[in-house]
């Protein structure tokens, strides 16, 4: 890398594989940044080290169709700060607002400016949705993107800078105590689309930007467009998974009220209180419950997912007696296995053990875990145990069924998720059993253990603190 200037060409197949340039920004590789650029054409930005030097570097497609990577020296400016750290705070923060806020501070400290802003086209308007220093005031004001630099940004898609900004310019026309001199302003670019301009002024009567403070502006820009495009992508995945959530619940309710007159009206039939009922007709009516205890099951899973999701699963503890709730959930359970022919046994300690939590948030795990041990064995036992270890309380489910491979083990607790997935599976459900069944034992301030291996059957184990004795 000696010398001022510096070009390298690659072929598209192995882009930048032999430069030994790093990026300063760790979280954006110069390979990603070559490879990107081969996607889509666009060049970009982008700052690296040798040494202790920094290169400028502008990454594009030649006429060859090849990836050109142009460097020229940078050297350091007397008390400018390095980049590397704006980099990796940039990178760690997944919040919009505190990006921009970060992003407004650092270019202003970057490129000795006394003011910086982020803003948004709104329509044929701007808005300036973060703001610091001499700018401040203008923070949440919108200005119409008409004979702006604003828009020759947008529209040139690179740096645009002023000697005096002016009284003319529409913010000024908005917010007419602004008082800026020297203005530059940089596109924030991320994969072709344009998600804001960043800006830096001086006060009135200061020296110009320079075109190595441009540089500098155009690669934090550069970054920080992809730093703002990741956050921004994830902000709309978590609203689309609360939605979802909401979603459910909604429709669960909604479905709950039905299916609880529907069970009333088996009732009353099975009950023959309006009349007489065949062995034959009584038969159907008790399939009929079966599949609307079913329906319920599900409905109630997917409500305790709904509630977890958004944090308002309470706990209620009480004081009860572990060798109780173990039977308890073996009641629920026993039937099912009967309807398969598997054993099933319960082994408790001949001591009573006594222990303080939410027993319907124990008994709601115990009845999942064993419920599915049952469904994923067609032959042998299920065995539901309790021990007390320590300062721990452990109810194992041991069955002999298909098992689980390890690989497989931790996609289990996913929501939704079934390792039997697509048209074909055999076992149905929600996918949501295993999920909710760890996120209460959390909560609970417990844990959910597993051993398994194919063929050979699966052990579950919760594991809830233990009462002082």
């Amino acid at each position: 890398m000696a010398g001022a200037d510096h070009s390298i060409a690659a072929d598209l197949t192995g882009a930048g594989a032999d430069c030994e340039a790093r990026a300063l920004f760790p979280a954006v590789p110069l390979f990603d940044a070559l490879s990107a650029t081969s996607a889509d054409g666009a060049t970009r930005h982008v700052l690296l080290a040798d040494g202790d030097r920094e290169l400028d570097a502008t990454v594009c497609l030649d006429t060859g169709g090849q990836l050109a990577l142009g460097l020229a020296d940078r050297a350091p400016d007397a008390g400018q700060p390095p980049l590397r750290p704006l980099a990796r705070q940039m990178a760690g923060e997944t919040d919009t607002g505190a990006l921009l806020d970060i992003l407004c501070n650092e270019a202003a400290a970057q490129c000795g400016a006394d003011g910086a802003a982020v803003l948004k086209a709104v329509g044929q308007e701007g808005e300036l949705v973060a703001t610091m220093g001499i700018l401040t005031i203008a923070r949440g004001r919108r200005f119409a993107l008409s004979g702006s630099l604003a828009r020759d940004v947008m529209r040139t898609r690179d740096v645009v800078s002023v000697e005096e900004f002016g009284s003319a310019r529409p913010l000024i026309k908005v917010v007419p105590e602004l008082r800026v001199g020297p203005v530059m302003l940089a596109p924030l670019m991320a994969h072709e689309v344009m998600v804001g301009v960043l800006g830096i002024t001086r006060a009135i009567g200061a020296p110009a930007f320079s075109r190595r403070e441009a540089s500098r502006l155009r690669a934090i820009a550069d970054y920080a467009a992809l730093a703002l495009w990741k956050a921004e992508l994830l902000e709309q995945a978590q609203a689309a998974d609360r939605a979802k959530s909401r979603f459910l619940a909604t429709v669960s309710h909604e479905l709950r009220t039905p299916l609880t007159a529907l069970a009333g009206y088996e009732e009353l039939l099975a009950d023959q209180v309006i009349g007489p009922m065949s062995d034959a007709q009584l038969d159907v009516l008790e399939r009929m419950r079966s599949v609307t205890q079913h329906l319920a099951s599900m409905i109630e899973e997917v409500l305790a997912f709904s509630s977890l999701d958004e944090g308002r699963e309470m706990v209620r503890p009480t004081d009860f007696l572990a060798a109780d709730l173990a039977r308890a959930a073996a009641a629920v359970i026993e039937p099912l296995a009967r309807q398969k022919r598997l054993a099933f046994g319960v082994k408790v300690p001949d001591a009573p053990l006594r222990m303080t939590s939410d027993v319907d948030k124990v008994r709601q795990i115990l009845v999942n875990l064993a419920g599915n041990a049952v469904k994923f064995t067609d032959a042998g036992e299920v065995r539901l145990e309790l021990e007390r270890i320590g300062p721990e309380v452990r109810y194992t489910i041991r069955d002999t069924g298909i098992g689980i491979a390890r690989e497989d083990l931790e996609r289990l607790f996913k929501p939704f998720a079934q390792l039997d997935a697509g048209l074909t599976r055999r076992h149905g459900g929600t996918g949501l059993g295993l999920y909710i069944s760890r996120g209460l034992a959390e909560l609970l301030g417990g844990r959910i253990e597993v051993e398994s291996e194919p063929k050979k059957g699966s052990v579950f184990t919760l594991v809830l603190p233990a009462d002082e004795e």
